[in-house]
This record gives structure tokens, C-alpha cells and sequence, in this order.
């Protein structure tokens, strides 16, 4: 999946959670910051990720919940989730 493919799925899903929708409904890029230029709060947040799974069919590990301010990071999880090894219990 390209960058661009992420960005078009996660687009309506960030946008469903955001106080705060840009002038330009294309303006979301990767450095597009969640809180400061979206207004989303850290629940609005856990919402998109959990979107997110849903979405993907992923599960995001715990340890990349923490550092997510960027369209930018969210697009990351998806990218670096899908593309790794599951684990084996």
C-alpha cells in the first residue's frame, strides 16, 4: 500500500474525530498535527486508532500508541503494523 492510499483511507477516518476541519478539505498531509491544527484530544486520538484497526484489520502494539501527533505518525503505524511478521505465542 502506497503512502498515498494510506493517506486517502485514513483521511475520512481522522476527519470523523477532528474540533477542527481545514479550509481545504485535501489540506490533510502527513505533517498535519493532530491537537494544534485538527483540535482532536488524546480520546478523539485513541478513537482514529481504533478506527484504524478496524479499518486495516490490525492490531497496534501498545508501545506505538505513545509519540502519535502527525497524520504523518498514524500513517507509519499502518504502514510499519501491516508490514510486520506476526508474532507467535
Amino acid at each position: 500500500m502506497t503512502t498515498n492510499d494510506v493517506l486517502c483511507v485514513l483521511t475520512p477516518l481522522v476527519r470523523e474525530h477532528t474540533g477542527h476541519l481545514p479550509a481545504v478539505p485535501s489540506a490533510l498531509t502527513a505533517d498535519t498535527r493532530l491537537e494544534q491544527d485538527l483540535r482532536m484530544d488524546s480520546m478523539a486520538i485513541v478513537h482514529v486508532l481504533e478506527d484504524i484497526e478496524d479499518t486495516f484489520g490490525l492490531t497496534i502494539p501498545d508501545e506505538r500508541l505513545a509519540g502519535v501527533y502527525t497524520v504523518g505518525d498514524l500513517m507509519d503505524i499502518v504502514r510499519t503494523t501491516s508490514e510486520a511478521p506476526e508474532r507467535v505465542a
